[in-house]
């Protein structure tokens, strides 16, 4: 088995690669979409002084490509670490592809100076499924470090239970000192600071289950990096935020991506509070915020997609008051490497 650096401007190369994501996605996901050939062209081509991708493709000689695996290198913070997705096309598993992307994988990141490479894989919920990863990622060294859930919520939501919700906003404590806004991003210029913030909060507050995860750096450079890199990829996010009315601080925040060729489908990204101001059902009030909001800009949308660790109970708890359901079982998978 041999792997290969796909070639960041090798059209022919990414679409190889775009196609055994999108295989091995299907197999597991028949009715959702993950990465596109886009997103793949727009990690491969990336250059920001944030991160970095690299693509790896494991194939017989002379042979289509069986394997891929996408490598992201943080380069602010956490240079311990690289974070990977691997897939293999469901009609080749089993022939060596994935065992030698791995290894392929952990010597690129060993050289890199990095300890540990870290993946999340979830699995669907479809009863006697005994999913390989369970079986693959120990034996090729990985140890499962937190245990979590994607969960869908289904729309449109139902009128009544959305008043309801409103009403449980309304009635937290201290509920007239803040007000919410929602809109596309990005960010307006007078709020960068505060949406700095919040992502270094989020940093450290998300559960992820490396131990030695530090703390984001953001500025404003690195703000406009992750805006090109949505745009190269053709994607959208939509925005909620809670303003705290006397200071004028933008103090909660919680964003979705939606994309025109995926229209059923939306993603929840990050959603935070800031320490300060917890307590008062702000997660809740930006959540319900952009479901309004997303009915609007995105009206073909009917599934919502999150993920959750076990442990990160408070947001559950917001979750399952809006409605979502759990649809599969995942978990974080860690790697340690011997460095040169």
């Amino acid at each position: 088995m041999e792997v290969r650096l796909i070639d960041p401007e090798d059209e022919a190369g990414l679409a190889e690669f775009a196609a055994v994501l999108v295989a091995s996605d299907k197999d597991m996901w028949p009715d959702l979409s993950g990465y596109q050939l886009a997103d793949v062209r727009a990690f491969a081509r990336f250059e920001g002084r944030s991160r970095r991708w690299e693509l790896l493709a494991a194939s017989e000689p002379g042979g289509p490509v069986l394997g891929v695996g996408l490598m992201e290198f943080p380069l602010l913070e956490n240079p311990h670490s690289a974070e990977i997705t691997l897939a293999v096309r469901p009609d080749h598993r089993r022939r060596g592809a994935g065992t030698a992307i791995v290894e392929a994988m952990g010597a690129r990141a060993a050289a890199n100076g990095r300890r540990t490479l870290n993946t999340i894989v979830d699995t669907a919920l479809t009863p006697g499924a005994d999913h390989a990863s369970r079986h693959f990622a120990p034996r090729v060294g990985f140890r499962s470090t937190l245990t979590g859930n994607l969960r869908h919520l289904r729309l449109p939501l139902d009128q009544v239970e959305l008043d309801d919700l409103r009403e449980v906003v309304g009635r937290a404590p201290d509920a007239s000192d803040y007000r919410t806004a929602t809109f596309e991003t990005p960010w307006p210029e007078e709020s960068l600071d505060d949406e700095c913030t919040l992502l270094r909060v989020m940093s450290t507050d998300e559960p992820a289950g490396d131990g030695e995860r530090q703390a984001e750096q953001w500025d404003e450079d690195r703000l406009r990096e992750n805006d090109e890199l949505l745009a190269a990829r053709g994607v959208r996010k939509l925005a909620a935020v809670a303003q705290h009315v006397s200071s004028g601080r933008l103090v909660a925040m919680t964003e979705l991506l939606i994309a025109d060729d995926t229209p059923a489908l939306a993603w929840q990204m990050i959603t935070v509070v800031h320490p300060d101001h917890r307590g008062h059902r702000l997660g809740l009030a930006v959540k319900l915020a952009n479901v309004d909001f997303l009915s609007e800009r995105a009206p073909a949308v009917r599934i919502v997609q999150t993920g959750n660790a076990a442990v990160n109970e408070p947001m559950i708890a917001v979750n399952d008051m809006l409605g979502f359901e759990i649809v599969s079982e995942g978990a974080f998978w860690q790697k340690h490497l011997t460095t040169r």
